[in-house]
């Protein structure tokens, strides 16, 4: 009878510790605050960069690159490690070009991705595809996530939806791991979505500890959403 009391105190203990964790790590539960550039740092640690960027194809690609050429300063550093995720061989290539340009000289490290879903596929078909990206991204972000450990990162994205699966589990992992920090995710809208979030935002926009718009009148409808104007 004691030791069944004992293990109930030590689960309730368990579930009030990871309820507070969950609390802490979910943005909307926190104070937002604007600062003078969008991609700031949370953690305090010192130490080597370590960035995680996904090239969403297309479009997508084309700001992510833009971004990361805009403030190549801050993420292209020589002393950085980039994570580059992406899902299609024109990103890669386009990716290249960009580091060839600039002539990148910080650590590279390359992590291929299932799309989590195809423009104008069936829902079974999506289903599946999502289902699929769930588990081959889950060991990935995990990689990643522990590269992240005891060094100060930022986890930038821009859509599509599998930026959604691995902000899932970036926020999951950070979760379970008590004394891992905060992913420092930050998502960036699309160029294009003036009035209104696209799907990736709409549930990003609970996920990112940073969410940028880049026209004011985003900014206006949604709360959480920070302004700087025009990024890419």
């Amino acid at each position: 009878m004691m030791r069944t009391t004992h293990i109930s105190i030590g689960l309730l203990v368990l579930y009030a510790i990871y309820l507070v964790r969950l609390i802490c790590i979910l943005p909307f539960f926190l104070k937002q605050r604007q600062d003078d550039s969008p991609l700031r740092l949370n953690s305090k640690r010192k130490g080597q960069l370590k960035v995680f960027v996904f090239l969403g194809s297309g479009g997508h690609t084309g700001e992510m690159l833009r971004l990361l050429e805009n403030y190549s300063d801050l993420l292209l550093a020589n002393s950085n490690t980039l994570f580059v995720g992406y899902s299609d061989t024109q990103s890669r290539a386009a990716f290249a070009q960009l580091a060839k340009k600039t002539d990148l000289k910080c650590r590279i490290e390359f992590y291929e991705f299932i799309k989590a879903r195809e423009v104008n596929s069936s829902y079974f078909s999506s289903f599946v595809t999502i289902v699929r990206t769930l588990v081959d991204s889950c060991f990935k972000a995990l990689s990643i996530s522990l590269r992240f450990y005891s060094s100060p990162h930022l986890v930038l994205l821009n859509g599509p939806g599998t930026c959604c699966v691995l902000a899932l589990w970036f926020k999951l992992f950070e979760w379970v791991n008590l004394f891992q920090s905060r992913s420092n995710i930050v998502y960036v809208e699309s160029l294009a979505r003036i009035t209104s979030l696209s799907l990736s935002g709409k549930l990003l926009y609970w996920l990112a500890d940073s969410f940028v718009v880049q026209w004011k009148e985003l900014q206006i409808a949604k709360p959480r959403a920070e302004y700087y104007g025009i990024l890419v």
